[in-house]
This record gives C-alpha cells, sequence and structure tokens, in this order.
C-alpha cells in the first residue's frame, strides 16, 4: 500500500513508536526546562515562599480534578470508539469548560475563608485571588487535550508543552533574578504563560476544527454517562497524589511543605514515561479487540517498569548530593523523603498503564474501587504518620498507598486477561527487538528519502 506521491505506507508499530518518542522525548526536554525553573524559583522565593507558591499553583490543579466530569477521556472514547463529530465534541467540551470554570471562581471566592484556613494554611488571600482565572484555562486545556490525543495530533501536543516549559523558564528568569518581583511575579508568570498556551491551542484547534455555536445536549448527556465514571477515578488519582501536600500544610509549616513538594516534584518526573505511552496507547486501545488490547497492556507495563525503575533508583542515590547542589543547601532536608516517593511513583506508574485498560472497555469501576480503597489508606496513613515522623511520614504513607492501588489494579488485569503475572511485570527479548524493528524501520526511511515527522511527533493528519 501506499501514500500519497507512491510513497509506502508507514507501520503501526513505526507510528506507535514516533507518537510514545516524540511524546517523550518532548517531556524529557519540558523536564529540562522544568528543573531550571524549579532551581530559579527556589532560590530567588526562599523555603517559606515556596512553599507558598506550591499550594497556591495546586490549588487550581486540584478544583478543575474535581470538575472534570471525565470530557476528557470521553472526547477521546467518542471520537475514536463512537465516531462522533469532531467539531461539535470540541464545541461542547469548550461551553462546558468555560461554564464550570467561572462557577467554580465564584465559589471559591465565596469560601475564601474556610480554605485559606484548611487546605492553603499559610497563603495570603491575595495569593489565591491571582491563581484562581487558572480554573477555567486548566479545564479548556484538559479537555482540548482530549482532541489532540483523539485526531492524532501529537505534534500540537508536544509543541504546547515544549513552548510552555521554555516560556515558564523565560519569564519566571526575568521576573525573580532581573526584576526581582518576588512570590507575585511567579505567580503572575505561571498563570499568564498558561493562558497564553492554552489559547493558542483553541486557535490551532478551531483552524483544523472550526467551534460551532450550537451546544448538542444530546451527545452532551451521553458524554457526561460515560465521563462521570473517568470522572470519579481522575478525582481518587489526583488527590491520591497530592494529599501528602495539603496534609503537610495543616500539620505543618510552608517550610516543611517547600521540602516535600520539591521532593515530589522530582519523583514525579518519572511519570513522563507512563504518560508519554498512555497518550500514544489510550487511543489504540480504545479502537482494537479486548485481546489486543491485553496483549498492548501488558507490553506497555512491562517496558515502563524498566525504564521507571531504573530513574528512581538514580534519584534514590544521587538526590542528597543533588537537591543541595541544585536547590541550596536550604533545601537539604528534601532529599530526605525522595526515595519514598520515588518508589510509589514507579508503582503509580504501573497503575497508571493498568488503568488505561480499563478505561478503554468502559469498565473504569474498576479503576474507581483500587484509587479510593489506595486514596483512603493514604489518608489514613498521613494522618498517622506526619504528626510524628514530619515528611517522611508523609513519603511513607504515599509510597505504601501507591504500591497497594497498583497491586489491586495488577490482580484484575491478570484475573480478567488471563495472563499470568510476569507477562506485564518482567521485561521481554522481543520488546527490545520491537524498538530495533521500529529503528531499523524510521532509518529505512530517511535512506529512501521520506522526511520523518521530528522530535516533536508525528504530523498532524495521517
Amino acid at each position: 500500500m501506499s501514500e500519497g506521491g507512491g510513497r509506502p505506507q508507514r507501520s503501526s508499530l513505526l507510528r506507535f513508536a514516533e507518537d510514545v518518542t516524540g511524546t517523550l522525548a518532548t517531556r524529557v526536554l519540558t523536564m529540562g526546562f522544568g528543573l531550571f525553573t524549579g532551581v530559579i524559583t527556589a532560590r530567588a522565593l526562599g523555603p517559606e515562599n515556596r512553599g507558598v507558591f506550591a499550594l497556591a499553583a495546586l490549588f487550581p490543579a486540584s478544583l478543575v480534578t474535581l470538575s472534570k466530569l471525565g470530557q476528557s477521556q470521553a472526547t477521546i472514547y467518542f471520537i475514536r470508539k463512537e465516531k462522533a463529530d469532531v467539531s461539535q465534541v470540541v464545541s461542547n467540551v469548550v461551553y462546558i469548560a468555560l461554564t464550570v470554570g467561572v462557577l467554580l471562581v465564584l465559589s471559591a471566592l465565596l469560601l475564601r475563608e474556610t480554605i485559606l484556613a484548611t487546605v492553603l494554611r499559610g497563603v495570603p488571600l491575595w495569593c489565591l485571588t491571582v491563581v484562581l482565572p487558572l480554573v477555567p484555562i486548566l479545564l479548556l486545556e484538559s479537555y482540548l487535550y482530549g482532541l489532540l490525543q483523539a485526531t492524532d495530533r501529537f505534534r500540537v501536543y508536544n509543541t504546547r508543552l515544549l513552548l510552555e516549559a521554555m516560556g515558564t523558564l523565560s519569564f519566571m528568569a526575568v521576573a525573580l533574578l532581573w526584576l526581582k518581583l518576588g512570590l507575585a511575579g511567579a505567580l503572575g508568570v505561571a498563570v499568564g504563560v498558561r493562558t497564553v498556551m492554552t489559547g493558542w491551542v483553541l486557535w490551532t484547534v478551531h483552524r483544523g476544527t472550526p467551534l460551532r455555536l450550537r451546544f448538542d445536549t444530546e451527545l452532551f448527556g451521553r458524554m457526561i454517562r460515560y465521563g462521570l465514571k473517568s470522572h470519579v477515578q481522575i478525582i481518587a488519582s489526583h488527590f491520591h497524589f497530592k494529599a501528602g501536600v495539603y496534609l503537610v500544610a495543616y500539620f505543618m509549616t510552608p517550610v516543611q511543605v517547600a521540602f516535600f513538594a520539591i521532593a515530589e516534584r522530582l519523583a514525579e518526573h518519572i511519570m513522563y514515561v507512563p504518560q508519554a505511552l498512555g497518550v500514544a496507547l489510550f487511543p489504540r486501545l480504545t479502537g482494537s479487540k479486548v485481546e489486543r488490547v491485553h496483549e498492548l497492556t501488558a507490553q506497555a507495563c512491562r517496558q515502563n517498569l524498566v525504564i521507571t525503575g531504573a530513574i528512581a533508583f538514580s534519584l534514590a542515590v544521587l538526590g542528597r548530593w543533588l537537591i543541595p547542589a541544585w536547590y541550596g543547601v536550604d533545601y537539604a532536608p528534601a532529599a530526605g523523603p525522595l526515595p519514598y516517593v520515588a518508589w510509589g511513583i514507579v508503582m503509580m506508574s504501573l497503575y497508571v498503564l493498568l488503568s488505561r485498560n480499563f478505561t478503554s472497555r468502559n469498565k473504569q469501576q474498576v479503576n474507581i474501587f483500587a484509587g479510593y480503597v489506595a486514596l483512603g489508606g493514604n489518608i489514613v496513613l498521613n494522618l498517622l504518620l506526619i504528626p510524628r515522623y514530619g515528611i517522611i511520614g508523609a513519603a511513607t504513607a504515599t509510597a505504601i498507598s501507591y504500591t497497594v492501588s497498583a497491586a489491586i489494579l495488577l490482580l484484575f488485569f491478570l484475573r480478567e486477561s488471563g495472563l499470568r503475572w510476569h507477562e506485564p511485570l518482567i521485561l521481554r527479548p522481543s520488546d527490545v527487538a520491537m524498538w530495533v524493528r521500529a529503528f531499523r524501520e524510521f532509518i529505512g526511511e530517511l535512506r529512501v528519502g521520506k522526511t520523518p515527522s521530528g522530535p516533536l511527533g508525528p504530523a498532524n493528519d495521517r
């Protein structure tokens, strides 16, 4: 078979490899920019203001998580599985994002005193006010990313991530190192860059998929019914990640929040591997037969564990030297919880990929069960361990609960797939051979003069 101009059609393996490696390469680059940004904010703000910044920047994301309604996953499912009209799907989710976002901002302002006395203890009112406009922006961003994944526009997806990381680093350097704007400047950059980049994505999406003024209520109802199951699952996943930060803030000081947040942020870079795999994998799982879904999931899980395990081990060993060298000696205590959090993130990476399997088959109830059992355990452990052991206790709670969530989901996966325990856990020679074959195909394209899509992923349309 051939594409336009008589060129041979690209294999599904090569397309998948490009989607994964393009997304992963972009995330590695953004990680590098993010590390420099983190160093700048840590050194310019100091531990106390860095802790306030971490809490204030996290709150809009948590608020959005409570109100996503699973529409990002529903967008992928209805475009790929139900073959819904793409323009109408994206028009619907834009309306939902803006309406729900504005309502959330008003609600947060009305409840500001309660919020600042509990989950944002130590955060000034002005900081909350500055970051609240991020709520509708983050909702819209989440929905648009679902569209980009569903329509294989990975170039736009990856370009946006890279430009945001570069812009944030550049403007943080100007605001904090040159203009000396402090905490206000840091929050202003965080809000401003995210707003501009989401606007760019919306404009890009509109060019390829024109928005409509009409709101399709029948489509909305069907997407909500599907999305709510994913929504409940995502709430558990997010607060499983962030419960430790909020509870450290409740029991301890912003300085301790800064230490724990830095350790958590460093470890969360490990998640770039399963996120890159999941972004490319989920649309393919949604359109595949059940046997193939299980096969692809097991393959992704075992490859992921090798890479994330190696990164986690490196962080655990080198963290005690890297953190003082990068962030300054004032942040040396952040190295204490890092090994525990890193192990937990490896387990969570397994959970993330397994959850894609159940979501693609409209069986989110399994993810919900595993997520909420582990979340409950996480909160209980944090309540018991933080007052006694501080941020080490929070990190221990993270490691235990993440491991439990992954184990529960793995048991369900093995039972439904009929696979043996080692198939999703132990790397096979065929996995290495698969990537070697993809590399050879890529080299073969270069030799015949076909232009590859480049480091940012494949072209928008295939």
